[in-house]
């Protein structure tokens, strides 16, 4: 019951403020114009939204971490970017640690959670997690929903996939800051560029994830034969 109010929190955030919010966000004018209204506390707010976007997923990350190179440089777009995702992550960790799989199904099917072998391998988890936060593409987020009902340690989740995030926030606060200063050719080449490599690495990560799927299944229809 509690789950079933809590989806219609957030679907009623979506109805009211979700498509206004992506409409804004896809436009570094009316994100500039949203911001400057709250004066002194528009970085605030800007975390907030992106808190806002890192637990519900209804907003597109991209376009909102572009707009805060433009608005911020590429430090202070990366900064706020960051802090936002870091609160978002803790709600997520917080809301999953109280309300448990019935929570996290609504966004991450828990057959998919059992599935994912690599939160059960205590020596390279949080190796595994490095490797996929870096890489652009992947579902992060969705992730974070994932491993919060686990055992992982959530402060070592925190710090490693905090820092993985970094590179892949930062190519697009570049892109927005360098549309800021109208060095137009040099943002299409760095976006250009992060979208080949992002397409690369979600194959790779893709073909890696079906491959130990597949792998997993032949053992488990393996161990069914022995016994």
């Amino acid at each position: 019951m509690v789950c079933g109010a809590l989806l219609g929190v957030f679907l009623y955030c979506y109805i009211v403020y979700g498509a206004q919010l992506t409409e804004i966000i896809s436009d570094k004018e009316k994100l500039d114009a949203l911001l400057a209204q709250f004066n002194n506390y528009d970085k605030l707010v800007f975390v907030a939204i992106r808190a806002f976007q890192t637990v519900i997923k209804i907003i597109p990350a991209e376009p909102l971490e572009i707009g805060s190179g433009y608005l911020y440089g590429t430090w202070g777009g990366l900064l706020y970017c960051m802090l936002g995702t870091f609160t978002g992550s803790l709600v997520i960790i917080a809301l999953s640690k109280v309300f448990g799989k019935r929570l996290v199904n609504l966004f991450f099917p828990v057959e998919k959670i059992n599935s994912l072998k690599f939160l059960q391998n205590k020596k390279r988890v949080y190796q595994s997690l490095f490797f996929i936060y870096l890489i652009p593409g992947t579902p992060k987020d969705i992730l974070t929903y994932a491993a919060s009902i686990t055992d992982l340690n959530m402060v070592k989740f925190m710090i490693v996939t905090s820092i993985a995030r970094i590179p892949s926030i930062i190519t697009s606060t570049i892109v927005g800051a360098e549309l800021m200063e109208q060095n137009y050719f040099f943002a299409a080449a760095i976006f250009i560029g992060t979208a080949i490599i992002s397409i690369i690495c979600s194959a790779i990560y893709n073909k890696y994830s079906s491959a130990k799927d597949k792998k997993s299944s032949a053992a488990e229809a393996k161990d069914g034969e022995d016994a």
